[in-house]
């Protein structure tokens, strides 16, 4: 997450950690599921058991999908005429995304979505915000930077005046002033 003085041009940005996180424990959660079945399967020959097992791990397998593909996480460097996106790749598995060179000429402005925390007792995590790159028709939108505490906007307001574009909020909470 960027500090306001750490925005510069070359600007390098790892927004992927996140998602990593979330689908090595997807990952893990497919594996015990497989070892589970196998263990039941020719081990214990438990076949009731076995067949539970299958349609959690198909459950498992529908999820760890969407997952997989609505990932947004990138790692790149941003550069005052262009923008390069390196591979998204974890456990050696290349991650679906956007990679390549894209001219900023292709971007249409800064967004700052705006992002709830959880609720409940005990819950790690509160709002937070994503700074993304608006793509134009045919190019991906991409995300620079993961705040905080409200951050956000004047995060992305610094985006958008080192790179000229617009900014535009995503999701801003409303203030209630009494």
């Amino acid at each position: 997450m960027p500090e306001r003085s750490d925005l510069a041009l070359p600007y390098r940005f790892d927004t992927s950690t996140v998602w990593h996180w979330i689908l090595k424990y997807v990952f893990g959660l497919n594996a015990v599921l497989v070892v589970g079945i196998l263990f039941t399967v020719l081990v214990s020959h438990e076949w009731p058991k076995a067949i539970g097992l299958v349609v959690m791990e198909l459950v498992a397998l529908y999820f760890t999908r969407i997952f997989v593909n609505f990932q947004d996480g990138s790692v790149g460097t941003l550069f005052p005429d262009h923008v390069v996106i390196e591979p998204n790749v974890l456990l050696g598995v290349p991650l679906p995304g956007p990679k390549g060179r894209y001219a900023l000429d292709r971007f249409s402005a800064v967004r700052v979505q705006f992002w709830s925390g959880p609720v409940g007792v005990n819950v790690q995590g509160g709002p937070h915000e994503d700074i993304k790159l608006v793509g134009r028709p045919g190019t991906p939108d991409i995300v620079l930077a993961r705040t905080e505490d409200r951050t956000g906007d004047a995060v992305g307001r610094e985006f958008g005046a080192l790179l000229h574009l617009p900014v535009e909020e995503v999701g801003k909470p409303r203030e209630i002033r009494l």
